[in-house]
């Protein structure tokens, strides 16, 4: 019987080895397991902070753009007045060095705009590109500031070593006399346009005469305050005077051109209003026709509501002899109507036709466009406007240009309609 025994008890024996060893290859894949799962809710939790730290160091540069941005956009506007200065002062050629550090500085601050557009329009996953575009856009401001910084540099030495004193107060006199003259035609001329035109489109005109009036009287105090210490070795004593006197000739001047162009667009604007109309007139009897020709119910109800708009737009603009009028306002509530009927009638219209009515439409949308643009900047210069409310402006005046050098016009014509579109938005983010 005891040989019976051995075989069985070898068999009990592997057996439990058997056993014992799944047991510890499970135990270790068990461990082996926990410790993946642990090492993964770690990474997974690093990664995220690295997200979130990446989120935070992209909001911090977004910041630190959007700063560069206002703040060179002012000094670069600060810099143009100092080179009418310069000019003022010493002459053309003179300021030549000053007016070519300032285009640097121009060239890359447009620069920086246009990265901003392209990174604020760009996707929600465009990580890299909005990272790329926004670090760009800080080195271009660096640039252009150091540029400026040399100018300013230049400039003041350049003042400084100013010699001719007599003559630069007796040139500062004869330009105020010159300036006032222009003020008081400007003053008339401002109020006849209030007999017939609302005030909202005289307001950027009346701010701009008020501070030139506000100019020429520092101007003109400055220039009695120094002549009395002007000698031929008193020169450094009073060059800074001056300066001030030539600043305010200067900022005079500019307002006075902006007021000048404001009232020249408001009439362009009545006479493009009224083309605007006869043409809208024309498109409604297109329309007519092309809703009998319509391919389909869906393309015929296009046309009714483009058609219908037109008419309201036509309604709205009607022009009263006896009332005051807002032309650019008109040109807006006119060219929106237009470019949706446009969009009705592409496939109706043949190449010919679309060229023809985007000509006719051109030129009203073009001095909307300057006039909604003129707005925008003269509101940003009064100061505290958002990087984004000028980076608007800065796509509106850069599809302007697009625009007028576009030889096509359907393609001019989508470009000016985009500058308007650009323009209305910089208004609405400087207002609020």
């Amino acid at each position: 019987m005891v040989p019976l025994a051995l075989p069985l008890l070898a068999a009990t024996d592997a057996a439990e080895l058997a056993r014992g060893t799944t047991i510890a290859v499970v135990a270790l894949l068990v461990l082996v397991l926990a410790l993946g799962v642990g090492a993964f809710i770690v990474l997974f939790r690093r990664g995220g902070d690295r997200g979130r730290r990446g989120a935070a160091s992209q909001a911090n540069l977004d910041a630190q753009a959007a700063a560069l941005l206002v703040g060179l956009d002012d000094r670069v506007r600060d810099a143009e007045n100092e080179v009418g200065f310069a000019v003022a002062q010493f002459g053309v050629e003179s300021a030549r060095d000053f007016d070519s550090a300032l285009a640097e500085a121009r060239l890359k601050l447009t620069e920086a705009f246009r990265l901003g557009q392209q990174r604020d329009t760009a996707t929600s996953d465009a990580v890299q590109l909005r990272r790329r575009n926004t670090l760009q856009m800080i080195a271009l401001c660096d640039k252009a500031f150091a540029s400026l910084d040399r100018f300013d540099s230049a400039f003041a030495e350049r003042r400084r070593t100013e010699v001719d004193a007599a003559q630069t107060a007796r040139e500062l006199r004869a330009r105020l006399g010159a300036l006032r003259d222009r003020l008081s035609a400007l003053q008339d001329r401002r109020a006849e346009a209030a007999e017939h035109y609302v005030e909202v489109v005289l307001a950027v005109t009346t701010r701009q005469l008020v501070h030139v009036e506000e100019f020429l009287d520092h101007a003109d105090q400055e220039l009695d305050a120094v002549s009395p210490e002007i000698s031929p070795t008193g020169v450094n004593a009073v060059a800074d005077r001056l300066h001030v006197a030539a600043s305010d000739l200067h900022l005079a001047d500019q307002h006075l051109a902006t007021s000048e162009r404001s009232l020249r667009e408001l009439g362009d604007a009545e006479v493009a209003v009224q083309r605007m109309r006869d043409t809208s007139v024309g498109d409604l009897r297109e329309a007519r026709v092309a809703v009998e020709r319509a391919p389909d119910p869906s393309s015929g109800a296009t046309i009714i509501a483009a058609i219908a708009a037109v008419e309201t737009a036509l309604m709205a603009t009607a022009i009263d002899p006896g009332s005051h009028s807002d032309p650019f306002r008109q040109l807006v509530v006119l060219g929106d109507a237009a470019a949706d009927l446009d969009a009705a009638l592409a496939s109706a219209r043949n190449q010919q036709q679309r060229l023809e009515h985007a000509r006719a439409a051109y030129r009203g949308t073009l001095i909307a466009a300057r006039s909604q643009i003129s707005v925008v900047r003269e509101l940003i210069g009064r100061g505290g406007a958002s990087a984004s409310a000028r980076t608007r402006l800065a796509e509106a005046e850069r599809q302007l240009m697009i625009a007028e050098a576009e030889t096509d016009a359907v393609e001019a014509l989508d470009a000016i309609r985009r500058s308007v579109t650009h323009a209305r938005d910089a208004d609405a983010l400087a207002r609020y």
